[in-house]
């Protein structure tokens, strides 16, 4: 699995104190204005503080905001230790009870209700054969796998909206989408569903 840059970035500086552009650059082997792109963003999610370099009036520094706590770095060991002892069927199983758990009462009615609701953890919107939603946090952020979480989201939308829910990556943002079709009077074929995917564009 490729992972983003942009999850790569926010695992260093989740491990480091503080960086600053020009080691990220040294790093990741890419250049400076990509780096800062991505930098910049993650300033505006709040996901990231900067700073200027004692002494500097250019020199940014910056910082995770997340917790920096022992319970949240042992979480991806503990899930990398789940894989080993029984490989990727029982870590698939476990983020399945975990996600059920994390939504909750946010994902137990029906799209149509939920849509109407003010969620801290996804926003809906209706399309003319489903439901989009897109992600506002993901529910285990930088953890080494992030695509095993996803395919858990995928499966646990599905068993929720008894529809086979499809899950999109907006690549580098690190936003991801789900799309749950609904069959309707007018959507009565899969070419049909494919071709609402690939007409309504996830935002």
């Amino acid at each position: 699995m490729t992972v983003s840059l942009r999850e790569r970035l926010l695992e260093y500086l989740d491990q480091h104190k503080e960086v600053t552009t020009e080691q990220l650059q040294k790093v990741f082997g890419v250049s400076r204005r990509h780096i800062q792109r991505h930098l910049h963003q993650l300033v505006e999610e709040e996901r990231v503080s900067m700073s200027l370099l004692p002494g500097s009036h250019h020199t940014g520094v910056y910082q995770s905001v997340l917790p920096r706590d022992d319970e949240f770095h042992a979480i991806p060991q503990l899930l990398k230790a789940v894989e080993r002892v029984g490989g990727q069927n029982l870590l698939g199983k476990v983020l399945e009870q975990f996600i059920d758990q994390y939504y909750g009462k946010a994902i137990e009615k029906s799209p149509e209700f939920l849509s109407q609701e003010e969620s801290v953890f996804m926003d809906w919107k209706k399309s003319p054969n489903g439901w989009w939603i897109t992600m506002r946090q993901c529910p285990l952020p930088n953890t080494p796998d992030a695509e095993m979480v996803c395919q858990a989201e995928t499966r646990i939308f599905s068993k929720h909206f008894h529809a086979p829910a499809i899950h999109f990556s907006r690549g580098e943002t690190g936003v991801c989408q789900f799309f749950i079709p609904q069959k309707t009077q007018e959507t009565e074929t899969t070419s049909e569903l494919h071709q609402d995917i690939s007409s309504v564009k996830p935002r």
